[in-house]
This record gives structure tokens, C-alpha cells and sequence, in this order.
């Protein structure tokens, strides 16, 4: 085999893994539906945190700070969205914090600024049925919520209980 027709197999071999290599994207199909419906199986898609095969009820004990929720997952433009200005003061003062916790439908974690938990406080709640957010801010005795959608999260039990608790430490009037 001569210089020119090695060369010649080289190039076609290194063109060859060149091709192989590239991958193809692929794009998700966006379900279509009327502004009347909810698509609950769009968490499916919607909850993936880091990894796909990590999802919404797979949070449960786990951190927000470990699962990096608030900055890499695709909740987070969601977050963004919900918080506005708001947002990139959570996730600074997002350092003291509980584990995930589900109640029935309802994901809750809450966080605080270390050391001060008086003066930033915050709770997150995921309906994970009605793929909504809300996240309850507590701040110097005054209290902010943030709906998506303004779809206002239905708290019972243990998970009204804490939220109560927490105005009340707060001098906030409690929930009925």
C-alpha cells in the first residue's frame, strides 16, 4: 500500500468517527391544551432536576442547597419568573435549611439566612398535582406570598400547623 492511498483511508476513517460523534438533538413535543385544563402528566417532563431520571418525588429528604433546585434545575426560570427581584435574595440567603418533606400532593422545604432566620426566612411549596409553585417569604415580621399563577397552594395539616407556627413567631395573624 502506498504513502497516498494510507493517507487517503486515514482521512476517510477520521471523517468517519468525526460523523459518528456528532450527536443529533433531540426535541420534546410540547402537548397542546385549552387554557382551561391542567396537564398533570407535564411533571413527567417539568420536574426533572439535575439528572432526567431524578424528579419531584424523588426530592423527598433531600436538600434544596444538594439538589441545587433553586440554580440548576429546571424549576428555577420558573422560580425566577414567580420571585422577580425577589429571587436572587433567596437563593443568597438560602443557607440554613429542612430537608423535603410531602404532605398528600405537597413538596415543602423552607430555608433561612444563617444565623439570622428572623430577618429572611423562606418556605417552598410544590403542588405536585397541579404542578404549582408557591413560596412564602418571611422578612423583619412581614410576610409575602408568591403564587404561580396566583394558584394559592392549599396547606393542611402538619404543613398548616408549621406555617402557623411560623406567623405566630413572627407576630404574623395565623391561617384558618
Amino acid at each position: 500500500m502506498n504513502e497516498e492511498t494510507r493517507k487517503y483511508l486515514f482521512i476517510v476513517a477520521l471523517s468517519s468517527l468525526a460523523l459518528i460523534s456528532c450527536k443529533k438533538e433531540t426535541v420534546k413535543s410540547v402537548p397542546a391544551t385549552d387554557s382551561t385544563s391542567i396537564i398533570t402528566h407535564s411533571l413527567k417532563s417539568d420536574s426533572a432536576v439535575i439528572n432526567p431520571s431524578d424528579t419531584l418525588n424523588n426530592l423527598v429528604d433531600k436538600s434544596v442547597i444538594g439538589t441545587h433546585l433553586l440554580t440548576e434545575s429546571s424549576l428555577s426560570p420558573r422560580l425566577k419568573s414567580l420571585l422577580g427581584t425577589d429571587y436572587d435574595q433567596m437563593v443568597k440567603h438560602w443557607n440554613t435549611e429542612t430537608p423535603f418533606t410531602k404532605e398528600g400532593e405537597i413538596l415543602h422545604a423552607s430555608g433561612c439566612k444563617q444565623h439570622d432566620c428572623n430577618t429572611y426566612s423562606y418556605d417552598l411549596y410544590i403542588d405536585t398535582k397541579n404542578n404549582k409553585i408557591n413560596v412564602y417569604k418571611f422578612s423583619q415580621s412581614k410576610l409575602t406570598v408568591f403564587a404561580e399563577d396566583d394558584y394559592r397552594i392549599v396547606l393542611k395539616d402538619s404543613l398548616l400547623q408549621d406555617l402557623n407556627t411560623k406567623k405566630l413567631n413572627a407576630n404574623i395573624p395565623k391561617e384558618k
